[in-house]
């Protein structure tokens, strides 16, 4: 019997020690999807300030055209 509880003491401690690994293994791949993901939200944030700057840009180069043609039309008349 003795035997059988030495076995069973072994088989009880591997099967625990994959568990444990499998939990660490996920946590660690979990953690680094998350860094991926903060990265990945990190960019997207850059692009949209980029995209608004250049937007900002055109519109104030459209407003003084605006402005340029509206006082040509004014020393015409």
């Amino acid at each position: 019997m003795n035997n059988k509880g030495y076995q069973t003491g072994i088989v009880i401690s591997s099967i625990a020690g994959a568990v444990l690994g499998w939990a660490a293994s996920s946590y660690v791949e979990k953690k680094r999807n998350l860094e991926e993901n903060t990265s990945l939200l990190t960019r997207l944030r850059d692009f949209e300030q980029r995209l608004y700057q250049d937007g900002f840009q055109k519109s104030t180069e459209l407003q003084e055209i605006r402005q340029e043609v509206e006082n040509k039309i004014a020393e015409e008349h």
